[in-house]
């Protein structure tokens, strides 16, 4: 960690409390004409998808502005448009890569097995359990480990297991988490206290047992516990706080979230989509200490291959989990024709395997930590209020601090819009410097972000603060 919750907290307290800082009008015009300029055919592009797409995207991280991006080739740390602009990249597909686009010999791997037995074919291989036992090793906790499609089913999964397994119904979020779009978990999402602001078409009977507690308020908590007459199943947690460390951890909080499960006969959760490998090799578990009873893995596991999930955990809870078609006792279905499939179970034997000889998570910890410092640095030198840290490979940077916002109070809540345009218009700013971040407040890092590159990022925001009124 390169600055202490403490210190995060009251520097997030600070952007939240004063008056947003914004592009001077000619220079917002200037970069949203050059971006125009720049990328007619990704242009081009969006005009025909959005005729047979809804809103013309098909994944979040796609939404630039003034329009998405189209890319036509992407290695190590790079990525090339259709209008062969060449961005340096700090999406990194928004979290799994850590190897660096389009690793070769781990790519040749794949290649080879694709050749081979063809990516999927309905009966068992041996990547199942290879791969299983290469995440196992850096993850003590998952005695058993099941493969599953994406992070988004895996939640859904770990919930009816921990139901299951206490006999208990409550589950308890951490206001401000991500666990995918189930229909449960669209609650209380990316700023704390939203509940159920962006549930659209989820009937408001689905959330009659799963509750939301503030960030990092552990009595809070135990209040909940009491509340609820100790009928909690579980707690999740995203190990480094909401939206991958956007709303920072207290670093105590998630070894007092276990305490407090197993006091109660609940089980925690641990969401380790972003952390596993990025955070630590062990994830946030190891990084911050603490032994959860199920751990949900998710894109990075994969390296960036799709269908890339698992559950992991204590093998008499994961024996709950149903293999196959059957009756008999109490058991979580689960499918998936696509889960553990020879390609996705490969990628990831040998992504964990390069991530390994390479040192792959250090080297993009080191990488984060430089930028993070040096865009502090930056803030500094043109008195902005902005601010950056890094949990190892992930890297925030706060601006306009739309997480921070406290929704409840009548000054800062209606400027959730304006705060959230701001994000844009600086995700819009970086292109216009050839750099792609996540959602124009996060960068991600690999093991291929040089010195040399990240002082050229750090050089970017330089250039974009001197366009800040």
């Amino acid at each position: 960690m390169s600055m202490k919750y403490e210190e995060q907290k009251a520097k997030i307290e600070n952007i939240v409390s004063q008056p947003l800082r914004k592009f001077k009008p000619e220079e917002l015009k200037g970069i949203v004409e050059r971006y125009g300029r720049n990328h007619k055919k990704s242009k081009e592009a969006f005009e025909r998808a959005r005729k047979i797409l809804p809103k013309g995207v098909e994944h979040n991280l796609a939404f630039n502005f003034p329009f998405p991006l189209e890319s036509k080739k992407v290695y190590g740390c790079w990525m090339e448009t259709i209008d062969d602009i060449k961005l340096l990249d700090y999406l990194m597909c928004g979290g799994p890569i850590i190897l660096g686009h389009n690793y070769k010999p781990h790519t040749d791997k794949i290649i080879d097995l694709i050749k081979e037995v063809g990516p999927c074919h309905g009966i068992t291989h041996e990547y199942e359990y290879k791969a299983a036992e290469a995440l196992q090793k850096h993850f003590p906790s998952c005695e058993m480990i099941r493969w599953l499609q994406t992070g988004t089913e895996t939640d859904m999964l770990a919930l009816r297991v921990a139901r299951i397994f206490t006999n208990k119904k409550w589950v308890i979020k951490i206001g401000g988490s991500y666990h995918g779009w189930a229909d449960q978990l669209v609650y209380d999402m990316h700023i704390p206290g939203t509940k159920r602001m962006e549930s659209h078409g989820i009937p408001k009977e689905i959330y009659k047992w799963i509750d939301s507690c503030p960030p990092n308020d552990i009595e809070e908590l135990r209040r909940m516990f009491k509340e609820k007459r100790r009928k909690v199943a579980a707690v999740i947690v995203e190990p480094m706080g909401g939206e991958s460390g956007a709303n920072p951890v207290r670093p105590e909080f998630n070894k007092e979230v276990e305490e407090l499960c197993h006091e109660n006969g609940a089980l925690m959760i641990s969401d380790e989509v972003v952390c596993a490998f990025r955070l630590h090799m062990g994830g946030g578990q190891a990084y911050f200490g603490y032994k959860p009873d199920l751990s949900v893995f998710g894109k990075i596991v994969g390296h960036g291959y799709p269908s890339a999930a698992a559950l992991g955990g204590r093998a008499d809870v994961m024996a709950t989990v149903a293999g196959g078609v059957g009756g008999g006792a109490k058991k979580a279905y689960c499918g998936g024709t696509l889960a553990a499939n020879p390609l996705t179970c490969a990628a990831a034997y040998w992504a964990i395997k390069y991530v390994e000889e390479t040192n792959a998570t250090e080297k993009a910890g080191r990488a984060g930590t430089r930028l993070s410092k040096g865009m502090n640095e930056v803030f500094e030198k043109y008195n902005l209020p902005w601010f950056s840290y890094n949990y190892n490979a992930t890297v925030h940077f706060h601006t306009s601090c739309v997480f921070g916002i406290d929704i409840t109070d009548p000054i800062q809540g209606p400027q959730i819009k304006e705060r959230k345009e701001f994000m844009e218009h600086l995700g819009a700013a970086l292109v216009d410097q050839e750099i792609i971040s996540v959602a124009g407040s996060r960068f991600y890092t690999c093991m291929q972000h040089s010195d040399e590159l990240v002082d050229r990022a750090i050089q970017g925001l330089d250039n974009i603060c001197q366009k800040i009124e």
